[in-house]
This record gives structure tokens, C-alpha cells and sequence, in this order.
């Protein structure tokens, strides 16, 4: 990459060198042309130099295309503040909160309890949309519904503005967002189209100020969304996979702010608060963990907390939500510029979370809140 550079900095050097002589040339043409000189070599070497410099700026125009593909594959850089890591075991534990549920009895699983309860049917849901696209039923199709409008309740009355985006993207804002090109393999594509459906609102939040600038009074900006999301996830499997936790089609809030780049730390712990409140209504057992580098798979963040949530059947935790600062690397890519007090442009910086993941946390609740009949005890604020 360095060396296409270099090759296209030389290029350029040389297109310089020989418009400068071709400019010097067409002044000696008009003086010859007035002495009534002969000035046909002089033409053609005029036209040499046209056809050189021709030659010269297609060749950098392609080492240029070439260049910018290169770089859509290059991630963020980790914040100085993100732990460097060999394995998740170097992510660092920030904090615990509430009591992991002791059972009298053996708990079941999401999928066991779903199924008992008449809550969710797997079998229906495949014979539809094939495997991973469970069918919610009933009282569980109910649940769902509420959880994710209490999640999009809370964002709105924490100060974002709700946006009910379309669920199809064009390529380019998958590119902005840094869906595009690394991770084309999980994305549903359009057949015939240069468009996908999205995996995460994240993807138009983040882009709805594609290529505008901002004024200081629009920043910082807040928005939420809570739209079905699209997953192919290639070679998800196992049973930290089963049941609600990996499937193709999920619903979701997603939290997206822009800010000025001096607010954008705390702005990253504001929105795992906002997060983390949503968890503790609900009575949710969580932790938070900041991400090391070897841990820290998102392609454009420069760093991340996960907030995972107690999953009694697996005797673990499992992550709910990743809250990520991208810093400016966002807003390169979709050109997301602010002006600021002396007048000038620069990159916005870009943060997003999930408030929260409405399948996870619908099956957390079942798992955490089971009683020994087999029935489930519905938090408070959700009745």
C-alpha cells in the first residue's frame, strides 16, 4: 500500500513537471505564431506532452481506486486506553450488579421454558423462514412487543430522538458505517441490487448526516430506532447458540449519538448507562467488561464495553450489548463533518450501543425469572 502510494505521489510529481513545460511551450507557440515562425513541432510536441499527461492521470486515477479499496479494509485503531490482549481473558472486569438467582430446583433453558409456556415455536418458525427464525406466540409474541417498546421508551425519555429507518440499505451507507466490505458474508443482499437489509439500525443512524455538515447547535445529536435486524451468521453454531441467542432475524434498539470529538469519551460512558438502566428495571443480573484488543472484533470502533447478562442454563454470561467510540472513523468514511467556533470543519465523532437486544433479554428474563412450576414471573415494569 505504501508503494502504490509513493507510485501515485511520483506520478503526480511528473504530471506537475510536464504541464509546467507545457504551459512554457504554449507561451513560445503564441511568440513564434506572431513572428510568423513555423511552429508545427512545437504543436506537436504540445501534443505529446496533452497525451503524456493523459496517460499519467488515468494511471493515477487507477492506483487511487485501488488504493481506497485497500483502505475500506483497514480497521479503527484501539484507543490509548483499550487493554492490549492475547484472549478475552485480558478484557477487564469494570462492575457487577445484581444477584445471580439461586434455584431450589434445576433451572431450564429459554428454549425449554418458551416451549412449555407456549411462547415460542421453533418447528413453526423453520417451516416458514427456515432454521434460526423462531415464531414468538402468544404470550411470548406479547412480551417481545413490550420489551422492545419499553427499551425505545427509555432511549426516548433519556433524550434521543426516535427514527423509524428503512430496513433496506444502499451500499454506500454500509461502506460509511463499516458494515462493508469485511463483513459482506453475514449481510442479506438484494438480488440485483446494490442494497441489503440492515443488521443493526446502526447502519442508517449512523448515516443520516452522510455527507452534511453540522452546525455546533446540532451537536451533540441522539437517536434511537427499535427495527428488526438481519443476520446471516455464518458458522454460528453449538449450544451457546441455541434457541434465542444467534438467530437470523431479531429485533433491537439501537442508541447512536454524534458529538463533538472532546465529548466523545464521555459520551461513550453515558450511553452504557443509558444500557445498563434499561437492565436494571428489568432486574437483569449484569456486568460490564471493558474489551482488550484481541477482543475487540467490531471493524470500526476504537473502543468497547460489553454488557453481558446472566444465562442460568449455561451457568455463564452472554453479551447483550456492545457500546462502542468510533471516534472520526465513521464519519470519514460517510463524510460527517461539524463547524466549529472559529468557523472551520471537522469530523463528528461517532458512538453506538444497543438498548438492547430485544431476543436476548426476552430470553434472559424467562431463564432468570423462572419458578419451579414451570411459569414465569414478568418484571414489574412491564406489566
Amino acid at each position: 500500500m505504501i508503494e502504490l502510494d509513493l507510485e501515485r505521489r511520483n506520478i503526480l510529481k511528473e504530471v506537475e513537471a510536464l504541464k509546467y513545460k507545457k504551459n512554457q511551450q504554449s507561451r513560445e507557440v503564441g511568440e513564434s505564431a506572431k513572428k510568423g515562425l513555423d511552429i508545427r513541432s512545437q504543436r506537436e510536441e504540445i501534443r505529446k506532452a496533452d497525451e503524456s499527461i493523459l496517460s499519467l492521470e488515468s494511471k493515477s486515477q487507477a492506483i487511487e481506486s485501488e488504493l481506497s479499496s485497500l483502505l475500506l479494509f483497514l480497521p479503527n485503531l484501539p484507543d490509548e486506553s483499550v487493554p492490549v490482549g492475547l484472549s478475552e481473558m485480558d478484557n477487564i472486569l469494570v462492575r457487577e450488579w445484581g444477584e445471580i438467582p439461586s434455584f431450589t430446583f434445576t433451572p431450564k433453558s429459554h428454549w425449554e421454558l418458551g416451549v412449555a409456556n407456549r411462547m415460542i415455536d421453533f418447528e413453526r418458525g423453520a417451516k416458514l423462514g427456515g432454521n434460526k427464525f423462531p415464531l414468538l406466540t402468544g404470550s411470548g409474541a406479547a412480551l417481545s412487543r413490550k420489551l422492545g417498546q419499553f427499551m425505545l421508551e427509555n432511549a426516548i425519555q433519556s433524550g434521543y430522538m426516535e427514527i423509524n429507518p428503512p430496513l433496506i440499505g444502499k451500499k454506500e451507507i454500509f461502506l460509511g458505517s463499516g458494515q462493508l466490505p469485511k463483513f459482506e458474508e453475514d449481510l442479506y443482499k438484494i438480488e440485483g441490487e446494490e442494497s441489503y437489509l440492515i443488521p443493526t439500525a446502526e447502519v442508517p443512524l449512523v448515516n443520516l448526516y452522510a455527507n452534511e455538515i453540522l452546525s455546533l447547535a446540532e451537536l451533540p445529536i441522539k437517536l434511537t430506532a427499535l427495527t428488526p435486524c438481519f443476520r446471516k451468521e455464518a458458522g454460528a453454531a453449538g449450544k451457546e447458540t441455541r434457541g434465542l441467542i444467534r438467530v437470523h432475524q431479531f429485533e433491537k434498539v439501537e442508541l447512536v449519538r454524534c458529538t463533538k470529538p472532546e465529548e466523545s469519551a464521555d459520551a461513550l460512558e453515558a450511553i452504557v448507562s443509558d444500557a445498563e438502566d434499561i437492565l436494571q428495571k428489568l432486574q437483569i443480573p449484569y456486568r460490564v467488561v471493558l474489551l482488550c484488543t484481541f477482543d475487540m472484533t467490531g471493524f470500526s470502533t476504537a473502543k468497547t464495553y460489553d454488557l453481558e447478562i446472566w444465562f442460568p442454563s449455561m451457568q455463564k454470561y452472554v453479551e447483550i450489548s456492545s457500546c462502542s467510540n468510533c471516534k472520526d472513523f465513521q464519519a470519514r468514511r460517510a463524510n460527517i463533518k461539524y463547524r466549529d467556533e472559529k468557523g472551520q470543519t471537522a469530523f463528528v465523532h461517532t458512538l453506538n450501543g444497543s438498548g438492547l437486544a430485544v431476543g436476548r433479554c426476552f430470553a434472559s428474563l424467562l431463564e432468570n425469572r423462572q419458578k419451579e412450576d414451570g411459569s414465569i414471573d414478568i418484571p414489574d415494569v412491564l406489566r
